[in-house]
């Protein structure tokens, strides 16, 4: 990563497609500017409907959620476990501690390498990595920057992982079918490969996570909520193997297509660490972003599977809606579906004011929004749910893992 001679990055071009979106400024007022170019408003789409302006002129972000920064943008940068490689590259590079690091500074880190299709020139200078990515490598530095050892962070872990958001450890690449070799995933891909998303334990997380995610993710599809492909994958070998959760990104299609990806969190300018939202919100916002019924709906079976199957890590963020070009936006398939106990033991977004909703809750919410088949869905997720203990004995989860999610588990359907 090379400093730039003026120091931080004070103008960012925006691209997407390889076509010029806008242009990102920090005034003297160290205020966040952002104009579309003439050519994108003539005929592209606006990239945060109702919270930016489609239209010409400089304009300053909704709200002061992310710094100052556009949601549509701050949807580019990761967090938690992201940020921190981050932090640390700057502060090995420049000596810059966090506070000194501006937005653009960041969004010039993460150059073309953000989640979702937007890029972000001039970037930062980085390093070069191999083509093949070695996950035993990336699995034993991980280990070690979650151990505080900043010096063993390989240059390909910052690189690979440094764009995923959410707090638990991950990297993206690239892999297919008929190979075991994992490619770095930032150059055209051969044929049969596809992105993906491999996600490691943080130190809380218990060994059998990634385990208990596949499960989930096989639960979630038998629920009917749509879901990307997933696997498990074994890394390392004999008694140090572990196995951990992977994911097919849907911000990606083809050997070098992006989608432009936009949470709610960024839509919306809702703080994702905070309890902020309640479904009927969440659904309401579905509704007039696709204008789809059958999107609401998904959006309704979607909260039932995270009340039934116990995940109440459900935060605003991992809500998102995806560009598709002339057919306009679409709830993306559902991601981060695993059991969470949640914030105090309630869902971080609530149910019709609820924390912990009964049947009574869900239903006032799918009344709200015309869901005429609200208590079948109900019923198909319940009927899915229920199915764990053959989930967890498939996906081989420990005893002890499988109990405590079934006990938890049965708690929820009593009240339904």
């Amino acid at each position: 990563m090379k400093k730039p001679s003026a120091g931080h990055i004070s103008q960012l071009r925006v691209t997407l497609g390889g076509r010029l979106v806008g242009i990102l400024a920090r005034g003297e007022d160290k205020r966040i500017w952002f104009e579309y170019d003439p050519g994108w408003l003539a005929s592209g789409f606006n990239l945060a409907p109702r919270t930016m302006d489609f239209a010409t002129g400089a304009q300053l972000a909704k709200g002061d959620v992310f710094g100052g920064l556009h949601g549509a943008f701050s949807d580019s940068l990761p967090d938690g476990w992201g940020l921190l490689l981050m932090d640390r590259e700057f502060k090995r590079r420049f000596d810059w501690n966090p506070r000194d690091i501006t937005p653009l500074d960041r969004l010039a880190y993460i150059g073309s390498r953000a989640m979702g299709a937007l890029e972000y020139a001039p970037a930062y200078e980085q390093e070069r990595v191999p083509d093949e990515v070695d996950l035993s490598a990336l699995a034993k530095s991980v280990e070690a920057v979650l151990q505080g050892k900043e010096s063993d962070v390989l240059a390909q872990l910052r690189i690979q992982g440094g764009s995923p958001g959410g707090a638990r450890p991950k990297v993206t690449v690239a892999r297919t079918a008929a190979s075991a070799i994992c490619l770095s995933g930032f150059q055209t891909l051969p044929e049969g490969y596809a992105h993906w998303i491999v996600k490691f334990r943080s130190k809380e997380d218990p060994v059998d996570m990634g385990r208990i995610e596949r499960a989930y993710a096989e639960m979630a599809s038998l629920a009917g909520v749509s879901m990307p492909k997933a696997d498990l994958i074994a890394v390392g070998d004999g008694n140090e193997c572990e196995w951990y959760f992977a994911v097919e990104r849907f911000d990606r299609f083809g050997q070098n297509g992006k989608r432009h990806v936009l949470s709610l969190a960024g839509l919306l300018y809702a703080d994702f660490r905070l309890p902020c939202m309640d479904y009927d919100s969440v659904l309401a916002t579905v509704g007039a972003l696709t204008q789809d019924r059958s999107q609401v709906e998904h959006a309704f079976r979607l909260m039932t599977f995270n009340v039934l199957a116990h995940n109440r890590d459900d935060h605003v963020k991992n809500f998102a809606f995806v560009h598709h070009g002339n057919e306009g936006w679409k709830l993306s398939p559902a991601f981060d579906l695993t059991f969470s106990a949640g914030m105090g033991g309630e869902h971080t977004t609530a149910i019709n004011g609820q924390g912990q909703p009964g049947l009574e809750h869900v239903l006032a919410i799918g009344r709200k929004h015309r869901i005429a088949n609200a208590e079948r869905i109900v019923g198909e997720v319940r009927h899915a749910v229920a199915q764990w203990p053959a989930l967890a004995e498939k996906w081989a989860v420990t005893r002890g893992s499988t109990i405590e999610i079934q006990e938890a588990l049965a708690k929820v359907a009593k009240r339904f």
